[in-house]
């Protein structure tokens, strides 16, 4: 695995700038909680990473594969940057059950059946929905939604999860057992995971590593107890 390198992106949609020179480095491995409220540009430097938003200026890349580079005229399609993206809207077909859901992705790039199969029960498997393979969408929990959202990224193999607000509309027990999850495929598997959050305490139990982003800019950046007194209100202004 490699190195996330953000190098002065910046991005408007319209004439909002949403980025404005935003430059991270992220070593492989790492969770790193990416904080900010509402509008603070968090989902849309998530979108950038992935592919689904283009930025006007800057540079994205993992290791020695360049994503985008808005001064050399690159930007790879979004299924060629090997990420896996888990939105908060889980974002699953609800006429295809647990395991074809999951599989999806693999049909698409015509990966064999028998792979297929032994990847879709493995990562299941791992994330403790095996017994639900058979079932749909409507049949699952908040919570177990969400796990298969995960499982669909994590069955792809890839060597970052970019996760956006996946514990937004999960109740507190729910969303820490999300998190716990995705700590859990950070320790086993060494996959770099990115997650936008908008709460501060979050942040500092699950994050080995803090990036807060306010009005497109980066203004914190470091290890959860570097958050002093004063961070709330850097990050989420004094009304908060």
């Amino acid at each position: 695995m490699a190195e996330l390198i953000v190098k002065d992106v910046a991005l408007r949609l319209g004439d909002n700038e949403i980025l404005k020179d935003v430059s991270i480095s992220v070593p492989s491995g790492q969770v790193v909680a990416l904080l900010g409220p509402s509008g603070s540009g968090k989902t849309t430097l998530l979108r950038a990473i992935a592919g689904l938003e283009t930025p006007h200026q800057g540079s994205i890349a993992i290791g020695n594969t360049m994503f985008f580079d808005a001064a050399r005229g690159i930007e790879l399609p979004a299924e060629q940057r090997g990420l896996g993206l888990v939105f908060q809207s889980y974002a699953l077909w609800p006429h295809r059950t647990v395991f074809d859901n999951v599989a999806y992705g693999l049909k698409l790039r015509r990966v064999s059946a028998e792979e297929i199969k032994t990847r879709v029960e493995k990562t299941l498997s791992q994330i403790g929905l095996a017994h639900l393979a058979a079932r749909y969408p409507h049949q699952l929990s908040g919570g177990q939604q969400q796990r298969v959202a995960i499982a669909r990224a994590l069955v792809q193999e890839p060597r970052t999860i970019l996760a956006d607000e996946p514990m937004s509309s999960l109740d507190p027990a729910l969303a820490e057992s999300v998190m716990e999850l995705l700590r859990e495929i950070n320790q086993q598997d060494g996959i770099t995971v990115i997650t936008s959050l908008h709460v501060l305490a979050l942040a500092k139990t699950y994050g080995r590593r803090v990036i807060a982003l306010r009005g497109g800019r980066i203004v914190h950046d470091g290890p959860p107890e570097s958050l002093d007194a004063g961070a709330s209100e850097r990050i989420f202004g004094p009304t908060q």
